[in-house]
């Protein structure tokens, strides 16, 4: 069992320092008519708490931009292949306010009404933090408010428990693990390479970053692997 992450769904800005997180919609299409043809299953969050199949993966998509509503969404749909967002709850509507400077592009991250057609349409919502910072560098009480405020913003907000959460740049120690845990989510997801059989616990799930250069075959092997 595989979790693929994924970022921008879209083709990158000239100007894109990190050109390899932009998956082409196209290559996304591909890929999981690919996983299909190989006989995968596509998995939701809950399907983790159980005993995952060898062939299945469950997809995900971090910091909730625009162009995944726009370029990955309606494919999704029409496919019947269900996700997992994560997103950074404090700037729903806004841009990527963490990073747009260091990597020289302004993202639109979905606004209140995207995130909700998702969840009408069966996509699944996690948290993100509220506002993307590294959590094991910050003051403790600052984080322990983006782990429990982001998930109450997104459960207020939307209507839905929020039992998964994501640690923005992959950053987190024991402690900020333990945080996650305490706020009441069920699982929490990592940027650590590795099968979802390979995770140390459900607070530290490995994830498999699928980047823009990664040709049909590549990412087949990445997958199979």
């Amino acid at each position: 069992m595989k979790v693929l992450t994924y970022h921008n769904i879209g083709k990158p800005p000239s100007s894109a320092k990190l050109k390899t997180l932009y998956v082409k919609p196209w290559n996304l299409k591909k890929q999981i008519k690919a996983l299909k043809l190989l006989g995968y299953k596509f998995l939701r969050s809950q399907d983790l708490l159980k005993s995952p199949k060898d062939r299945a993966v469950l997809l995900t998509f971090d910091d909730a931009y625009l162009d995944f509503w726009e370029n990955a969404f309606p494919f999704l749909m029409e496919e019947g292949v269900p996700a997992l967002v994560f997103v950074p709850a404090g700037l729903v509507g806004k841009f990527n306010k963490w990073d747009y400077e260091r990597l020289k592009v302004k993202k639109t991250i979905m606004d209140w009404q995207h995130l909700k057609e998702l969840v009408s349409a069966g996509i699944e919502i996690g948290s993100h933090s509220l506002t993307h910072p590294y959590l094991s560098k910050i003051p403790e009480e600052s984080a322990k408010r983006e782990i429990e405020d982001s998930k109450k913003l997104l459960e207020d907000k939307l209507g839905i428990e929020i039992k998964t959460f994501c640690y923005p740049y992959g950053d987190y120690n024991q402690k900020v693990r333990d945080m996650v845990a305490k706020a009441g989510y069920l699982m929490a997801f990592t940027t650590k390479h590795g099968s979802f059989s390979k995770s140390p616990n459900l607070f530290e799930i490995r994830r498999i970053t699928v980047f823009g250069n990664d040709f049909l075959l590549k990412f087949i092997f990445k997958v199979l692997a």
